[in-house]
């Protein structure tokens, strides 16, 4: 099992919106919980996410919301596996700007 931990500066609105392309072909096999609240799912998951929304950031009159999450793979999934699913999670979820 390999676990992961991020911070990031999402809503969970945003982070639910995201889910379907940020995980592609396994978040038919996700399960969801944030808050406490389950949000998605699945019978035998493949990617467990879970977290918590933290205080918001504030920076000048900017407020940025903090979501604290803890993915969980299943063992089924090989290492490179795991590294191509976060690779595209990453790729869906990180905003810049600038």
């Amino acid at each position: 099992m390999y676990q992961i931990k991020r911070e990031m500066g999402c809503s969970i609105e945003d982070l639910t919106r995201w889910l379907p392309q940020a995980l592609g072909e396994l978040y038919s096999s996700a399960s969801l919980d944030l808050n406490g609240k389950v949000l998605l799912q699945a019978q035998s998951p493949l990617v467990e996410i879970s977290g918590f929304s933290r205080p918001s950031r504030k920076i000048a009159l900017l407020n940025i919301p903090v979501l604290e999450l803890k993915l969980v793979f299943a063992q089924s999934l090989s290492p490179s596996q795991v590294e191509q699913a976060l690779n595209r999670f990453d790729l869906y979820t990180r905003r810049g700007g600038g």
